[in-house]
């Protein structure tokens, strides 16, 4: 199912991460293949992640992955650099959402969903004052006319 429009908008989301595309992910078909793919947006949440929670809360936060979803609206080429874009989309007692979107010569080819909880090895633990602040300050910009 194709994402709503407002998401393929670079400008609504809060984080850019540039990313390299490797010559070892492209694929016969002369693209970058899709597990690659998915790297790259790990990757760019990664990075999203870790300036978020080092802005929050100064000290380590266990962070588990419950979903992940990536809609692949056209193809990724090597040779041309990726920015992927990021910010949340929803903040729950113990989890967010971290929306994303790809973008490769100006032209979006693609976006992701990822869930995430903060947890201890009982289970799921709400969030932090700080870390839902922080999660707050990067929420992404839907447009009211969505």
């Amino acid at each position: 199912m194709k994402p709503p429009v407002w998401r393929q908008n670079s400008a609504v989301y809060p984080h850019v991460f540039i990313l390299q595309t490797r010559y070892r992910d492209e694929d016969r078909l002369g693209h970058v293949n899709n597990i690659a793919v998915a790297a790259y947006y790990d990757e760019a949440r990664s990075r999203f992640t870790g300036d978020v929670v080092r802005a929050a809360a100064g000290e380590r936060v266990r962070i588990v992955t419950a979903d992940s979803r990536v809609t692949y609206l056209a193809e990724v080429f090597h040779g041309a650099d990726v920015e992927i874009r990021s910010g949340v989309l929803r903040i729950g007692s113990a989890s967010w959402d971290i929306g994303q979107a790809m973008f490769q010569n100006g032209k979006c080819v693609g976006v992701c969903q990822t869930t995430l909880v903060q947890a201890t090895t009982e289970g799921a633990q709400p969030l932090r004052d700080s870390l839902r602040a922080a999660l707050t300050r990067m929420l992404v910009n839907e447009p009211a006319d969505a």
